[in-house]
């Protein structure tokens, strides 16, 4: 698979692995399996600003526009300027941010960038959430998904497309929602948090979707195909690709599978994602080869590798929700820190460390 900066946000600069075949015991040292926790890059705002409340899901990508690092992510305004946490969140909205060295980063001030359309009946009428960006020829896609009530994420939630040549103006596709809750199983009741690859012509959309399998009521992940990133096939033959072990005592011990990221290095692809235990959330990773892809993921034997931090920390409640990011020096883990007072703030882990 070949990419250049602009075409894609999960974005490899010539990191390579040099064997064709793979075993589930020759991924050993994954890439970003030995992370470096540096800070919060991306906190609340004062109480009264539109994310006050909480932010999260980012995404970032480099910008050749402007030669810098851009971060969309999801904010929510707060009800109670003494209480966190989700009871006390407005409507969901995307916000912008920009970085010259992806550890330090300042909020575009015409945040947020995209709303809910305020249509009744309409896909995202209260709102647009876990947003992605795919820039290709000079066009800004941005996948998120839409929810049909005030809160967070409550009502109908399903997957959205709207594009743009700066960012701020914004035209919704007219056939939207490109994918909805279908059927009695994985997908049953809710769609959310895009991941957009290209590999060769053919371009896949990962996400999680709320349903049930096997008797289990939870998130999974599964993926759909497009030619134009417009029109998108599910694949619910094969779908879900990954669910939780549902064992007690593990890191996943809910079931969920949740917020994928997908990345390739070499000749491997791999997926960061995360899942709880019906506590604490935590990233994991699960990966396949190239001849397999997008299917036959296997689960990394050492998960997590993300977990929470120390009581009082920024973490300590919740780490998940990843985001990766790769240079050619580092692996850049964003995720969704939450303290034990629910304060909802984005962070990131690095490896190889130690953060600058």
């Amino acid at each position: 698979m070949k990419q250049s900066l602009p075409f894609i946000v999960l974005t490899f600069f010539g990191i390579s692995c040099s064997s064709t075949k793979h075993s589930a015991t020759m991924i050993t040292n994954p890439p970003g399996s030995r992370l470096v926790k540096c800070s919060v890059v991306l906190p609340v705002s004062l109480y009264g600003e539109w994310d006050s409340g909480m932010v999260e899901s980012p995404c970032v990508w480099y910008d050749t526009n402007r030669n810098r690092y851009g971060m969309v992510y999801t904010g929510y305004g707060s009800t109670d300027s003494t209480k966190r946490g989700y009871t006390y969140v407005t409507k969901p909205q995307i916000g912008l941010a920009w970085s010259d060295d992806l550890l330090h980063w300042e909020k575009d001030s015409r945040s947020p960038v995209f709303t809910g359309s305020g249509v009744p009946g309409s896909a995202d009428a209260q709102g647009a959430s876990g947003p992605f960006i795919w820039f290709e020829n000079g066009t800004y896609y941005l996948f998120y998904f839409g929810v049909t009530a005030s809160g967070y994420e409550k009502g109908v939630k399903t997957m959205n497309l709207a594009t743009s040549t700066d960012l701020t103006n914004w035209k919704r596709y007219e056939r939207n929602p490109i994918i909805a809750p279908a059927g009695n199983g994985w997908r049953r009741d809710a769609i959310w948090h895009p991941n957009v690859v290209k590999d060769g012509d053919m371009y896949y959309l990962f996400f999680n979707a709320s349903g049930v399998v096997n008797g289990l009521e939870e998130e999974f992940i599964g993926y759909a195909t497009s030619k134009d990133l417009f029109h998108w096939e599910v694949d619910d033959v094969h779908s879900p690709l990954l669910v939780g072990s549902a064992k007690t005592g593990m890191w996943d011990a809910s079931g969920r599978a949740g917020d994928p990221s997908v990345y390739k290095v070499g000749n491997i692809w791999y997926m960061a994602w995360y899942s709880w235990d019906k506590k604490n959330s935590a990233d994991g990773l699960a990966w396949t080869t190239e001849e397999q892809f997008p299917l036959a993921w296997r689960v990394y034997e050492r998960n997590p590798i993300l977990r929470i931090g120390e009581p009082g920390s920024y973490d300590a409640l919740h780490a998940g929700k990843p985001f990766i990011f790769r240079t050619n020096e580092q692996h850049y883990h964003f995720y969704t820190a939450v303290a034990l007072d629910q304060t909802r703030q984005i962070a990131v882990a690095i490896w190889p460390g130690p953060c600058k």
